[in-house]
């Protein structure tokens, strides 16, 4: 197994491409309709079902003060939507935060050794969460 230090080489080695590697917070294996989303560690939701969800978007993230979204949220929507509009299986990858309390946040560290398939479902206020199904050991 490899020892990946980095997301960009964790990508690489799923075969998964970013539009950006510098604000991209998704990547796209279109050979194997996978997509893979980075998700922070700290952000769970239960619901009803008192299951443990993460939060892969909420409303406001990536949108400015005049309701302008970032070149960073247009691509997570046009991923989120392979997902949920064709087919495609979500998978996510697990970040830190240097300080969960900061807006914007940055990240400290990238877990490379794993990734998770997910099940994805957008609520009514339009939060995407995703539930943990099987986790896929890279190293």
């Amino acid at each position: 197994m490899p020892n990946l230090e980095n997301r960009s080489q964790l990508l690489d080695y799923l075969g998964a491409k970013q539009r950006n590697v510098v604000w991209s917070w998704c990547a796209v294996n279109n050979e194997e309709k996978k997509v893979y989303f980075s998700v922070w560690v700290d952000k769970k939701r239960k619901l009803d079902d008192n299951k443990s969800y993460y939060v892969f978007q909420e409303p406001g993230w990536g949108i400015d003060e005049t309701g302008t979204a970032s070149p960073a949220r247009r691509d997570h929507d046009e991923k989120l939507a392979l997902v949920f509009d064709q087919g495609y299986e979500a998978y996510g990858y697990f970040i830190v935060a240097e300080d969960p309390t900061a807006e914007p946040r940055k990240i400290a560290e990238t877990r490379t050794g794993f990734v998770f398939s997910f099940d994805l479902r957008r609520l009514a206020t339009g939060t995407v969460l995703g539930l943990p199904k099987t986790r896929i050991n890279i190293r």
